[in-house]
């Protein structure tokens, strides 16, 4: 008897309704492919297990609201941005970036497979972020790759709301008069998709 293979959408309904083994047949089915992404540029194989994990976990706790309309594609560019916010916080505290990640950096639109390739326009987004003043930079980063809230990075850093808003609305005005258009709103793509 042929096994019954479910589509994602089928499969998505399921894990939607708390169904175990359908997760658990999405998990097989996407695993390998993430982990070989999160490998080719973390290079070690527990970290990029665990960007997989990851990235797996949040899926399934946040099953009931996400709308995914490309699992593939969704579920690339999570592990992508799961990849970058690990090797930035390592920039951070270690000084350092792998250089194949910022020219390799592709997005994948959720609409489709259809890719953009963003090795020049990363280039010129991390220059223009490294324009910023550092305290600037910082709380940048900490809103937008960290996904810290306000009040989380003013306690943080023990500032106040308004240096906070203050300083992202510096970072934002910086970005839209030196970016071109078109890369901010992939940029905007790539982290808030």
């Amino acid at each position: 008897m042929a096994k019954v293979t479910r589509s994602d959408e089928q499969l998505w309904e399921a894990i939607q309704e708390n169904d175990n083994r359908a997760f658990a047949a999405f998990y097989e089915r996407y695993w390998l492919l993430l982990y070989k992404a999160a490998l080719h540029y973390l290079k070690d194989k527990s970290d990029a297990e665990e960007v997989v994990q990851e990235v797996f976990v949040n899926v399934w706790n946040r099953r009931k609201s996400l709308d995914i309309q490309n699992f593939q594609a969704y579920l690339t560019s999570a592990t992508r941005y799961e990849v970058y916010r690990r090797i930035r916080i390592f920039k951070v505290n270690k000084g350092e970036l792998n250089k194949d990640f910022s020219h390799d950096m592709k997005v994948v639109y959720n609409a489709g497979l259809e890719r953009l390739n963003l090795s020049d326009n990363w280039g010129i987004l991390e220059k223009c972020l490294e324009e910023l003043p550092k305290r600037c930079r910082e709380i940048y980063y900490m809103s937008k790759m960290d996904q810290l809230s306000n009040t989380e990075i003013s306690d943080r850093l023990s500032i106040t709301n308004h240096t906070v808003e203050n300083q992202l609305a510096i970072a934002l005005k910086h970005l839209k008069r030196n970016f071109s258009r078109f890369a901010v709103i992939i940029y905007c793509l790539f982290f808030y998709h």
